[in-house]
């Protein structure tokens, strides 16, 4: 039996699609009544808690051989800190995959996470990624770069924007490279990870066939979409004083501080261990984001 937590995220609930359509025996632990009741109308087991709450774990894993642990957030909120919901969550349902005898850890990090890391983001993921590492179960981590697909906000911000109005703003030069990945290949990668041994004790870095810069995305969102843009670039320096207003009065603000650091940092990876070990390949950016704005193409 497979325990996931993050079931009712953007990435989870592509993972849980294809764990059922495998008819995996599936339990995933959810924090609130209408999460508990979404996910109990699919016909999997729920166990109602909070990984940031080790108490509500208790008997979370009992049964359980493998568990996918997704939870994570990109902007911090009342009471949700990067500190609890990265690295405390994860030392959380270790501990409780511990006690139960779990065999396999797959762990959702993220790319840029490093033991240097500059942001708290990336910091917060590394000490997850280490308490993984050193916990004595075997584990598979992946590292994604940005993620695309019909619920995210990233391609769906910009791709709303454009349809109001021409003009874009970017923060900084437009010049930082990303590589973006569709959905459907980051829950590939997670369950294949589920069986295959080639994959256990190594960390991934999951990413699109190409590096893009922030510039060429957006046109290439555009492009999509047919409509012609004029991008607007913002000093980073000028708009870090937005950013801290934003973030004391907005209560989820579209750029953080901490997104201005990540922005200032290249986003790419070498893709060669994720098509050699779990035989995915990546499919380019363009075409992912057809699939989802403009779905009467596809």
């Amino acid at each position: 039996m497979i325990l996931l937590t993050g079931a009712t995220g953007f990435v989870g609930g592509h993972i849980l699609k294809r764990l059922m359509d495998q008819q995996k025996k599936v339990r995933c632990i959810a924090r609130s009544i209408s999460n508990v009741q979404k996910l109990e109308s699919y016909g999997v087991e729920v166990h109602p808690g909070d990984v940031t709450d080790i108490a509500s774990l208790n008997g979370a894993c009992k049964g359980i051989e493998t568990v996918i642990h997704l939870v994570g957030i990109i902007r911090e909120s009342k009471g949700i800190t990067f500190e609890n919901a990265h690295y405390e969550g994860t030392v959380n349902i270790l501990k409780e995959s511990k006690n139960s005898g779990v065999k396999r850890f797959i762990h959702m990090s993220a790319l840029g996470t490093r033991a240097n890391a500059v942001s708290r983001y990336h910091k917060t993921k590394w000490q997850a990624e280490e308490s993984v590492r050193n916990s004595g179960i075997d584990y598979v981590i992946f590292r994604p770069s940005i993620i695309c697909g019909p619920e995210d906000e990233f391609v769906n911000m910009f791709a709303g924007m454009m349809r109001k109005c021409p003009v874009i703003p970017v923060i900084g030069s437009g010049n930082h490279k990303m590589q973006p990945i569709s959905v459907e290949d980051v829950a590939t990668s997670f369950v294949t990870a589920v069986d295959s041994n080639k994959a256990l004790g190594k960390v991934y870095e999951l990413g699109g066939p190409q590096a893009l810069t922030f510039n060429e995305i957006l046109k290439i969102i555009a492009d999509v979409l047919g409509k012609k843009i004029l991008l607007l670039h913002i000093p980073t320096g000028i708009f870090r004083p937005v950013a801290w207003l934003m973030e004391r009065t907005l209560p989820t603000p579209p750029v953080t501080r901490e997104q201005l650091i990540m922005l200032n940092e290249d986003n790419v990876c070498d893709v060669s261990a994720m098509q050699n070990d779990l035989g995915i390949h990546p499919i380019p950016f363009r075409d992912a984001i057809i699939r989802y704005l403009l779905p009467s193409s596809h």
